[in-house]
């Protein structure tokens, strides 16, 4: 399904590189308390990471990587989850990893595959959880999900299709993917969206699909200058939904980090662990 509508450079932030022209490598040292593997479900290559000496059934979180990522730039991501107590699988999205990657900084590269891929994963997502359900001991009861940028949309629309999870946490990402495509086309002067664009989008989308949140925990950590995915998406989000957790209004949070760009913080990760370790 290809609903890609906008081009918008995403600037440094969708390149594997710093400012200062540092680049970006997957993290490579083995921790001696966490074991680490690769493992394929289906046509879908992970990585698994679990504390050593762990045994039976694990709190499990599902982690999704961004837009011209993969799993393996997580790993330091995983270790650090995994140091906490959680077991944590690590998907390759399409077009990324391993699974056919593409060249991401070619012209109309973003508005052609991100939608798809978003869906991709949110379609996938349902025989991803069985699976590590019934050979990868995770516990069925505390299944968690966390993606960033691209991946926190990844993460709203799993939570949505998969109402057995737990929690998520959704960093930089949007939990109003209508309202991020609208944000976006007017961004790049754009026409506005259609209703069959909305349509498509609303399947997944949590503002359109309040009946299987039911005060579900969902955290969202954000930059108030994000210039990727603006902070706007978030905010609506979570004014739409507040009168639906009147009664547990803690289990809905919206964190604003001031002055921060499209970045993940330290804080922002502790924050996140600090979720999974109250509802998870």
């Amino acid at each position: 399904m290809y609903l890609g509508v906008y081009s918008i450079e995403f600037k440094r932030i969708l390149n594997n590189k710093r400012e200062d022209n540092m680049v970006w490598k997957p993290f490579e040292p083995e921790s001696k308390l966490i074991l680490s593997e690769r493992i394929v479900i289906g046509d879908i290559p992970c990585l698994r990471y679990r504390p050593k000496g762990s045994s039976g059934l694990l709190p499990t979180v599902i982690y999704y990587h961004g837009w011209h990522s993969s799993k393996e730039y997580q790993r330091f991501k995983g270790n650090v989850l995994a140091a906490y107590g959680y077991q944590v699988i690590i998907p390759d999205a399409i077009y990324h990893g391993e699974r056919n990657p593409i060249s991401y900084d070619e012209p109309g590269a973003f508005e052609k595959y991100f939608w798809d891929i978003v869906f991709q994963n949110t379609e996938e997502s349902q025989f991803l959880i069985e699976n590590i359900i019934d050979n990868y001991e995770a516990d069925p009861n505390r299944i968690g999900v966390m993606g960033n940028s691209m991946g926190g949309f990844s993460a709203s629309g799993v939570f949505i299709k998969n109402t057995n999870l737990k929690c998520m946490v959704n960093t930089n990402g949007s939990c109003a993917w209508v309202k991020a495509e609208e944000i976006f086309r007017k961004i790049v002067n754009m026409p506005s969206i259609d209703e069959e664009r909305i349509k498509e989008l609303s399947v997944y989308d949590p503002m359109y699909n309040n009946e299987k949140l039911k005060e579900r925990p969902i955290l969202m950590l954000h930059g108030d200058r994000d210039s990727s995915v603006p902070i706007d998406c978030q905010r609506e989000f979570y004014k739409e939904m507040a009168p639906s957790y009147s009664e547990n209004p803690e289990k809905l949070k919206l964190v604003e980090i001031p002055r921060m760009d499209h970045y993940i913080s330290t804080g922002m990760f502790e924050a996140a662990i600090e979720w999974f370790k109250k509802y998870l």
